[in-house]
């Protein structure tokens, strides 16, 4: 009785051994990427310029949009200035792929960036916005993409959900938060947050997102521009 060897696969055939072998990675890994925002929306580019003393009405300038292709469709992008000694001019350009925020001279501000619940319809404060309705319990990292960053940011996200899990102790939010800057002044800067952070919060029902930079210890004077949101399985 005589044994034979196997051979070698061909080129073509361990080829299709790789996409086969990604393929069944991906589906037993039950979840593609789910993509937040890419800011295509609006087109031209808008922007918004915040002067004045903190806490004046001319300190926030806020950007609300309905019918963008972001869940929920609508978004509400802000820029709040916490600080201003020289009474300098800080701007918001949102729209064309990408959110960019310039601070002018000794200019602390808070760029906040809104879905679902978090938004108000048309600006109007009593009017919340849609619930999202997102299941998150598949994905790892909610992942921003930065072109561009002057400095180290810090980063949070706070998220909702209008279905708490344990009725007797409800858990309406989750949230988790970092600091982190470029290799270099003005380079490229990917970030990643980890969900599921909270098991007691129902990432089954996620209704509202919340992407805060530079909420605490805002950095003075810099600039950076964000390109994409999206949630990695």
């Amino acid at each position: 009785m005589t044994s034979s060897i196997p051979k070698a696969p061909r080129a073509w055939h361990r080829a299709l051994i790789t996409v086969v072998s990604v393929a069944a990675a991906a589906f037993s890994n039950g979840a593609a990427a789910l993509v937040l925002d890419t800011f295509d929306v609006p087109v031209p580019l808008t922007t918004r310029v915040a002067f004045g003393a903190p806490g004046s009405p001319t300190a926030t300038v806020t950007l609300n949009e309905v019918g963008v292709a972001v869940p929920g469709g609508a978004r509400d992008t802000s820029l709040t200035v916490y600080g201003n000694p020289l009474g300098s001019l800080a701007a918001l350009a949102v729209g064309g792929g990408r959110i960019s925020t310039a601070q002018g001279t000794g200019v602390t501000a808070e760029t906040g960036v809104a879905y679902g619940a978090f938004t108000r319809v048309g600006g109007n404060p009593t009017i919340a916005g849609p619930l999202l309705g997102l299941d998150l319990s598949a994905y790892k990292n909610l992942v921003l993409e930065f072109s561009g960053a002057e400095d180290v940011l810090n980063l949070n996200v706070l998220y909702y959900t209008s279905a708490p899990l344990n009725p007797a102790a409800k858990i309406y939010y989750a949230s988790a938060g970092t600091n982190l800057g470029p290799t270099t002044s003005g380079a490229p800067l990917t970030i990643r947050l980890p969900v599921l952070n909270n098991p007691l919060f129902n990432w089954q029902r996620v209704d509202g997102i919340a992407v805060l930079i530079n909420r605490s210890g805002p950095t003075p004077a810099t600039s950076y521009t964000l390109d994409k949101l999206s949630f990695e399985p």
